[in-house]
């Protein structure tokens, strides 16, 4: 099969999608599940509300994209072309179009409500279109995704608003820490199980799945998670007892588990934009 010359133009597209529509549902679901205290929420929204303003652009260069690797070049409006790619697309670009205009509303309201609303809407997006919208029968699929997006949001967000910058007193950082690290010892072992479960699903079976480059991308991702796993349980375990006991060592050791969690985002997040543009599941 001759190899798509706009490949790469969409793993860049992707991998933007991605990276801002999971930053702000992240940062939304920290100022609605009160990681950050009110008093600091709006900074954290505003960025939010901005991250989602991009993803939408990134969601609608996506749509563009498509209409041009369908129709040719001068198919990048044209209606009959749209016609095809809005059923594929169109929901997701719409989802993330309702996410981004429900946290600017939790932005200029300082809504906890209308935050969670729109990190959930950005989720939902991704469960709107993609390969497991592609199965013959979907069944609970997009859901898991929508979940499985969510959780890795909350993850990603978490160096963001837990670095221990100078402004943030050793009290409020170990709030931030501890109310972190009391959700994520549940939600990272989800995201874990859902990551394989739709793996599996996604790529047909064990043996595609460890021997397809799709699926290998997938492992990819579900090994920098297992890493988070564990850093997180690190973080709960003596990260924070260090930031009560030794507040300068424990900010020492928190950039360090923060900076290696960054890195793991960054993994995981071009695996699945390469596992989404420049490749996908293998033929049954």
């Amino acid at each position: 099969m001759e190899a798509d010359p706009l490949a790469p133009a969409l793993f860049a597209i992707k991998l933007g999608l991605y990276g801002s529509a999971l930053l702000a549902a992240g940062l939304a679901l920290h100022a609605s599940l009160n990681i950050v205290a009110r008093a600091d929420s709006s900074r954290a929204m505003r960025s939010a509300t901005l991250a989602s303003v991009i993803a939408a652009f990134f969601a609608a260069l996506r749509l563009g994209l498509a209409n041009v690797q369908l129709g040719g070049g001068n198919a990048l409006l044209d209606p009959a072309t749209l016609s095809w790619t809005w059923p594929a697309l169109g929901p997701s670009l719409t989802a993330t179009a309702i996410g981004a205009a429900a946290l600017a509303t939790a932005w200029r309201l300082r809504s906890r409500i209308a935050a969670g609303i729109g990190a959930v809407a950005l989720a939902i997006s991704f469960g709107l279109t993609g390969h497991s919208q592609a199965l013959d029968s979907p069944g609970l699929a997009p859901w898991a995704v929508a979940l499985h997006v969510l959780i890795a949001a909350f993850w990603l967000a978490g160096p963001i608003t837990l670095w221990p910058t100078r402004d943030l007193e050793e009290a409020a950082l170990t709030a931030r820490v501890v109310r972190f690290s009391n959700f994520a010892i549940v939600a990272v072992p989800l995201i874990f199980l859902l990551g394989l479960w739709l793996a599996l699903l996604l790529a047909g079976g064990w043996t595609p799945l460890l021997t397809s480059l799709y699926g290998q991308l997938l492992l990819a991702k579900l090994g920098a998670a297992s890493f988070a796993l564990a850093l997180g349980a690190y973080n709960k375990t003596i990260v924070a007892a260090r930031l009560r006991m030794a507040p300068q060592a424990g900010r020492r050791a928190l950039k360090l588990t923060l900076g290696l969690d960054a890195v793991l985002f960054l993994i995981a997040l071009c695996a699945i934009a390469a596992a989404t543009s420049l490749t996908g599941p293998p033929s049954p």
